[in-house]
């Protein structure tokens, strides 16, 4: 299983609504979505190739920004006991004017 797909899995547990890019449309009123920022297979000269290892940015949406906050909480703290978790690190919050919609942002790096 790729880490894009361990991770989606892991966030349609704590929201079922959680979906990749491209998005559908009409989103749901409460929505989370993940892309892929950064990521590397560690390798050692022992060994050679490791596990993959990459940094998603994830992004949860709502027409409340309280709603959006709630979900990325619910995220960061579901996700470390769903996958091999390194940092989870916060991103500004943001508001999209033309689609009038709240933005709850983090990084979380995942391992396999």
């Amino acid at each position: 299983m790729s880490l894009d797909t361990a991770l989606l899995a892991a966030m349609r547990t704590v929201n079922a609504s959680s979906y990749a890019f491209p998005a559908a449309h009409p989103p749901p009123a409460l929505y989370a979505t993940y892309q892929r920022v950064s990521g590397r297979r560690h390798a050692t000269l022992n060994s050679g190739a490791g596990a993959p290892r990459a940094t998603f940015q994830i992004d949860c949406w709502s027409k409340v920004k309280g709603q959006a906050v709630e979900l990325a909480e619910s995220l960061k703290d579901a996700l470390p006991g769903l996958l091999k978790v390194g940092e989870i690190t916060d991103n500004p919050d943001d508001f999209e004017d033309d689609t009038e919609l709240h933005r709850a942002s983090f990084d979380v790096t995942i391992w396999q």
